[in-house]
């Protein structure tokens, strides 16, 4: 028996075939509050934006071959853990990617699939501290890209901080850091073979998700992936 609210995903799916942008919000381990605000507004983005839809999945089970065929990105929003979706869902999903589709990662994204060296590759790094939480200033290292070319010069956001197991500068072009002595990128994109990957680690709280700038990143990072 399929449950109601990916009974309710799956129709979605069905009746809406110019969906482009799939947002799983499952988690295995630590669940953050802020996800139904943080989807409420890329719904919204969504209902503005005439470059993407977006279709909400609350479990990565629901990433079948047919709902990838009629998708452009698929968007981790603060997930957790090992996905129900399995080795089998992860090795399609990055097939997929790697074939021209699209993966957005928000906030713990990066500490999803801890197990998977691709998937890890793939994002461009794993998760492993947030040492500092509270207001932190954000500087936009490069405002050529799609997904900065809005923002500001850098901005304070109240949110909590990752750092990485190893510098995504290996894999992926840096667009935003913390200000701090230490090195500390939190915005990313790269390819990942035919694929585009954006990735930012910002996405704690809810006043996060209610910071202007912080949706104007999200949403054109999302154009970026969709176009």
């Amino acid at each position: 028996m399929i449950a109601p609210l990916a009974a309710t995903a799956l129709l979605a799916l069905a009746g809406a075939p110019e969906a482009r942008a799939l947002v799983v919000t499952e988690t295995q381990r630590y669940r953050h509050r802020s996800i139904p605000i943080a989807l409420a507004a890329l719904e919204r983005a969504g209902r503005r934006s005439p470059d993407f839809d977006v279709v909400a999945l609350p479990s990565s089970r629901l990433l079948t071959t047919t709902a990838l065929r009629g998708a452009r990105a698929v968007v981790f929003l603060s997930t957790t853990g090992e996905l129900s979706m399995g080795s089998a869902g992860l090795r399609r999903l990055l097939a997929w990617i790697r074939g021209g589709g699209s993966f957005v990662g928000l906030h713990s994204a990066s500490n999803t699939f801890d197990r998977s060296p691709a998937y890890a590759r793939m994002l461009g790094a794993r998760f492993r501290a947030h040492p500092f939480g509270g207001r932190g200033r954000v500087i936009v290292t490069t405002r050529g890209h799609p997904a900065t070319r809005r923002l500001p010069a850098a901005f304070t956001v109240r949110d909590e901080f990752y750092v990485f197991r190893a510098s995504p500068r290996r894999r992926a072009h840096v667009l935003a850091r913390r200000d701090a002595r230490a090195d500390e990128p939190l915005v990313w994109w790269r390819r990942e073979r035919r694929g585009r990957v954006f990735y930012s680690a910002l996405g704690h709280t809810t006043a996060t998700w209610r910071d202007p700038v912080h949706l104007r990143l999200v949403e054109d990072g999302l154009r970026w992936a969709t176009s």
